[in-house]
């Protein structure tokens, strides 16, 4: 196995936990609903970060890792900006879960290959293949159906990938390895987050004194934050931007499973006709990259014989 090969496949199976985990997490968000969004983000900032000083300070030569992160201000400047768009993109999310919308944020999640694609061509140099473009032209039409005949500017649906497109950019682009990265990114907001915790503490507003329920749930809000966007880091160094357009369908897909079966949001036919739309995206993209993939075995075994024959 290349060690491109290689790379690639452990990008794709982060990704995937990734995915896997941020489909499933609106269950989290539906039990501690009755918490305002902005105290469970706080929460989320307090309580992953020392989990991340844990996994820094055992990874070889972490702390001087960090410390050089620390010290360097351009650095500093731009995971600032990175950890600014993590944290609006939380909230939001948060927001859509808590008011019942999971399905519009999970139509949300969708756009993002859209804003990934754009991103990708602009400013990273990555080419679309020939699939891709009916591919996003479904994802398109997808999106447009609902506000086409709902009549409403579905402004979570914008707002969601977005800011997500935009921190996935940057974290691609820092030369910070992605565990230092998101310790230095939780550290930049740690300030604001425990200073909105004691802020309603003193104001008694404060739902993790309520009962031990609420309190161990907000403490696995860490642990629910780190790995995925550990994992989600780790994918994004090793794969190409437009393979994560792609395989993050899983997310919005289980969400939106979440949204209909489990939490029971209402589906008019114009979200189901998007979700066709993206589905059938889905199976042409999974189409060509298994034709692609064939394709570059036929070239790898046919190699040595050519290699010979020039020999020859």
């Amino acid at each position: 196995m290349s060690e491109s090969g290689s790379q690639f496949r452990a990008g794709l199976v982060y990704g995937l936990i990734a995915y896997v985990i941020w489909g499933l997490i609106p269950l989290y968000f539906h039990a501690v609903a009755y918490v305002v969004a902005g105290e469970i983000l706080a929460h989320r900032i307090v309580w992953s970060f020392p989990i991340l000083l844990v996994l820094v300070a055992s990874m070889r030569g972490g702390s001087s890792k960090l410390r050089a992160v620390l010290l360097d201000r351009r650095l500093v400047l731009t995971l600032l900006g990175s950890a600014a768009l993590l944290s609006m993109n939380w909230l939001l999310y948060i927001y859509a879960t808590i008011t019942h919308r999971v399905a519009e944020a999970s139509l949300g999640y969708y756009v993002l290959p859209l804003v990934n694609a754009f991103l990708a061509t602009i400013f990273l140099g990555e080419r679309l293949r020939p699939a891709h473009y009916p591919a996003l032209g479904l994802i398109a039409v997808g999106v447009a159906i609902p506000f086409a005949i709902g009549g409403d500017f579905t402004w979570l649906a914008v707002a969601l990938p977005i800011t997500f497109g935009l921190y996935g950019l940057v974290r691609k682009m820092v030369s910070v390895d992605s565990l230092t990265g998101l310790a230095v990114e939780t550290l930049l907001l740690l300030v604001p987050a425990t200073a909105f915790i004691l802020m309603r503490a003193t104001g008694e507003e404060s739902a993790f004194g309520r009962d031990w329920e609420t309190a161990a749930l907000l403490m696995l809000s860490g642990v629910l934050t780190v790995i995925p966007l550990l994992t989600y880091t780790l994918s994004i160094r090793r794969i190409p931007l437009l393979t994560q357009a792609f395989i993050q369908f899983l997310s919005p897909s289980v969400q939106f499973l979440l949204a209909v079966f489990v939490m029971r949001e209402p589906m008019p036919p114009e979200r189901w006709a998007a979700i066709v739309c993206v589905w059938v995206a889905v199976l042409l993209f999974i189409a060509d990259a298994a034709r692609a993939a064939q394709v570059a075995r036929r070239r790898r075994a046919a190699a040595p014989e050519l290699a010979v024959a020039a020999a020859e």
